[in-house]
């Protein structure tokens, strides 16, 4: 292709890495996208393809806003339905967010290491990105006053952070964060993609006016295939984040699983306790074992710093336990760790394994 036609690319994109992820191998234990190792519930498959059956797939949804399940979601939340923005998945909000506010040098802050979407969706629309770093040896905590003061002296466009953070898993206070948004001159974006396993609740926050949450359905509730994801937010910076999603952002087939996800969240809720009560147990396993630590998690994953070995580590899990779990090498300041989604007891015993007969214990 001619140099000329490249030129019509935003530089933003034209400088930004491709982000990849490698054909997966189906005959391996896939832990390492912390997605639910318990599929969607066989019977709840089977109400979903019931209410399928009755609609028409020839037609487009019936408005270009799935209502049905904002409005379901309002009602969960005890929010009106114009608080809420519905998405193919909390990733495309992240891009929604990012699309609708920066303009090209604007600031946005985040604290590191965190989700990498948000630095790559920021240099994508042209923003300038300043990290400031968590710190391992207090727990990764959140550094309120250094978010506060790298905000406060770039006069940041925006702050995004993931609450839990991945991939630290580490739980953030309600009173930090409500410090942060009232102290900064910026929208807070926060990510909740985790916060069931925590069982966090950060609706109050959106009475600030300046802060936007955002939630999936890829984790707690199985449906990391579907896409689907949501925001919420004021009702007038919802209106504006409405204007930049997708027409049509689901499919009817999309809908219709997250409203029966929905309908039967206590459901999920057993799955959710089963795969604490393992990440518990996977942790203590794992810390038990000389030369290994593992982080707190409130997450569905666990952040492991290992002393030397990780090549070999993650090698011996692939070729003899047939487990795949995440090198974390892309964060700099995690180049001596691996990152594990809580698997099924069997999944997990075979990690607790391929660790012990690399470092012994």
């Amino acid at each position: 292709m001619q140099q000329e036609w490249l030129d019509a690319i935003r530089p933003g994109v034209r400088s930004a890495a491709p982000v990849r992820r490698d054909r997966v191998d189906e005959a391996l234990h896939r832990l390492q996208w912390n997605e639910s190792p318990y599929d969607f519930p066989a019977d709840l498959k089977e109400e979903v393809l019931r209410r399928l059956a009755g609609l028409p797939w020839s037609r487009y949804p019936l408005s270009s806003r799935p209502w049905l399940l904002a409005d379901a979601l309002a009602a969960r939340f005890a929010l009106p339905p114009e608080q809420v923005v519905v998405s193919e998945g909390s990733s495309d909000l992240i891009r929604a967010v990012m699309a609708a506010t920066l303009r090209p040098g604007d600031v946005v802050v985040m604290p590191t290491p965190t989700f990498m979407l948000y630095r790559l969706n920021a240099r994508l629309y042209e923003g300038t990105v300043v990290q400031v770093p968590l710190d391992a040896a207090a727990g990764f905590c959140l550094p309120v006053d250094a978010l506060i003061e790298a905000a406060q002296q770039h006069n940041a466009r925006l702050v995004a952070l993931c609450a839990p953070n991945n991939p630290t898993g580490t739980r953030y206070a309600e009173a930090d964060l409500r410090r942060l948004a009232t102290s900064i001159p910026s929208l807070l974006v926060i990510d909740e993609a985790y916060a069931e396993f925590c069982d966090q609740d950060l609706t109050g926050l959106l009475e600030l006016g300046n802060v936007i949450l955002l939630r999936t359905f890829s984790k707690f509730y199985a449906m990391a295939g579907a896409r689907v994801g949501y925001a919420l937010a004021a009702p007038a910076l919802a209106a504006e984040l409405q204007k930049v999603v997708t027409v049509f952002p689901l499919s009817v087939f999309s809908e219709v699983i997250a409203l029966v996800a929905l309908e039967y969240h206590h459901r999920f809720v057993v799955i959710r306790d089963q795969v604490v009560a393992e990440r518990d147990r996977l942790a203590a396993a794992l810390a038990a074992i000389p030369g290994v630590v593992v982080y707190p998690s409130a997450t569905n994953f666990l952040l492991v710093a290992l002393n030397g070995y990780k090549q070999e580590l993650l090698e011996h899990l692939r070729n003899r336990q047939r487990v795949q779990i995440s090198d974390v090498a892309a964060y700099p300041e995690l180049a001596h760790c691996v990152r594990i989604s809580v698997g099924t007891p069997a999944q997990n015993d075979l990690v607790i394994q391929g660790f012990t007969e690399i470092f012994g214990g």
